[in-house]
């Protein structure tokens, strides 16, 4: 809205308030004070309003010194020359100090609007650029449009049941509708219509340009009075290119997430591949082998010989168990299964992973420090698995006593698995590091893969932890940082 009708009540103000001192005081007040005074009314007025509201303060001045101070009184003619040539240099007086004041006011005025346009452009950059979503990205073009225009901002999105408004904008009257639609449709630009004419008074932009467009933000253009109105629609375009590039920086993620996930699942596939080759050959030959030999030479063979080849084919059995399930397990978390997270006890979960791992590793020396720790929001099996998985994985590669402990660090918990060995190799460190789940190394077992999947897919992660051996450890967020109120 144009400040122009309050610029011109104050100087008016100003005026008036200088002529109420003066007139009471023309019978023992010189005429050079006088002139002073209205001269200062006008310097006010220019320097606070601008050079036409001097330039009009002027010759209200003028006709005010005319009509009380200049004989004929009370009438706007001058009798004699000299006072005349008084009321031209007044006039030119004024005038030349209206002009350099209201000029250096303009100057200002236009310095600070360009200011608060950049302001605004910086801040509209900034909102768009840490934007992760659509709808983030709206609202900042709703808010910096709304404040580039002095006007509210009209935004709508196309879906199955056509347009439909953005919360926080302005409700569009059907001519609106009828001007977003063509926007969208022809994909431009639809310029608002002049004043009196029947449409919409609103300039819809398409977001993004083109007839793929599926937003369109209506917005005033600034009123042409106003001097930063050219600056103010240059920053509008800038903010909706701005969101343009913003719009389409979310979409090329999408694809790179979409491409991503396709990698994945090749890696995946070349993952599971070599597992059938590397990790299910074994057992499946000392199983083939152990039949085989019982079948043909059982007869021949004292009891203790078939108690061994029994006990090979139930271990190997097992085995070839645990391999198929990991490669089940694998499958789904790269298949992006989700679970069902509830508070459960994270020291429960490792101890009962410790009591597996005795069992089916008997020979093992397992043993648990875990104090009292915080609820967690996860599922207890998948917890526990992990545990179980690393402990599995330390008694592999590092034969020799394990350690499980537990403690608390500020909203997370952390499980850690540690034994004796030499320590993680780099590699293994470095993957630890990155969001893959797959390693893309020939012979990599998928224990830890599926470790790692299973904490990201509890909202935690897997992290190797710098030390004597090697120590794992599984952080998770505790239930009362994640908004759950626990007893």
């Amino acid at each position: 809205m144009s400040k122009r009708p309050g610029q011109i009540l104050a100087a008016a103000l100003v005026l008036i308030l200088v002529t109420a001192i003066v007139v009471p005081s023309r019978g023992w007040m010189s005429e050079i004070i006088a002139l002073l005074l209205l001269l200062m009314a006008v310097l006010v007025n220019a320097a606070a309003f601008g050079f036409w509201s001097g330039f009009g303060s002027a010759l209200v001045a003028l006709a005010v010194f005319n009509f009380f101070f200049i004989e004929p009184h009370f009438s706007l003619v001058a009798a004699r020359p000299q006072d005349m040539v008084v009321l031209l240099a007044f006039l030119a007086a004024a005038g030349l100090t209206g002009f350099l004041a209201g000029r250096m006011r303009e100057q200002v005025d236009s310095a600070r609007d360009r200011a608060l346009v950049l302001e605004v452009l910086s801040s509209a950059s900034g909102a768009l650029s840490r934007a992760t979503s659509e709808e983030q990205i709206l609202e900042a073009v709703i808010r910096h449009i709304a404040t580039l225009s002095e006007a509210p901002v009209a935004a709508l999105s196309r879906n199955s049941d056509g347009l439909r408004p953005i919360p926080g904008s302005l409700v569009p009257r059907p001519a609106d509708l009828q001007a977003a639609e063509q926007a969208l449709a022809r994909g431009r630009v639809e310029i608002a219509i002049a004043d009196g004419w029947t449409g919409s008074h609103l300039t819809f932009h398409p977001l993004p340009l083109g007839t793929g467009a599926s937003h369109a933000i209506g917005h005033r253009l600034p009123e042409a009075v106003d001097r930063d109105s050219v600056y103010r629609e240059q920053a509008i375009d800038t903010v909706l290119h701005q969101a343009e590039a913003a719009l389409e920086r979310l979409e090329l993620g999408r694809k790179a997430n979409t491409e991503r996930e396709i990698s994945d699942r090749q890696a995946l596939r070349a993952a599971l591949l070599s597992s059938l080759s590397h990790d299910l050959r074994t057992p499946l030959a000392t199983i083939l082998g152990s039949v085989t030999t019982l079948r043909d030479l059982r007869d021949g063979l004292p009891p203790e010989a078939q108690e061994d080849l029994l006990g090979a084919i139930s271990e190997e059995a097992g085995r070839l168990a645990r391999y198929v399930e990991n490669l089940l397990q694998m499958t789904r978390l790269v298949a992006g299964s989700s679970v069902t997270l509830h508070p459960v006890a994270p020291g429960d979960c490792a101890r009962a992973a410790v009591s597996r791992a005795l069992r089916a590793f008997p020979d093992a020396k397992i043993s648990a420090d875990l104090p009292e720790l915080p609820l967690v929001m996860a599922e207890a099996g998948l917890v526990e698995q992990v545990i179980f998985s690393l402990i599995e994985n330390a008694r592999h590669y590092a034969p020799g006593p394990i350690l499980v402990t537990g403690a608390t660090d500020g909203d997370l918990i952390r499980l850690e698995v540690q034994d004796q060995g030499q320590g993680l190799p780099a590699p293994v460190t470095q993957w630890l590091a990155t969001p893959d789940l797959t390693r893309g190394e020939e012979k990599s077992g998928l224990g830890l893969p599926i470790c790692k999947g299973i904490a990201q897919l509890l909202g935690g992660r897997l992290e190797a932890v710098a030390g004597p051996g090697a120590r794992l450890a599984l952080i998770l967020p505790t239930a009362q940082s994640a908004g759950v109120q626990t007893i």
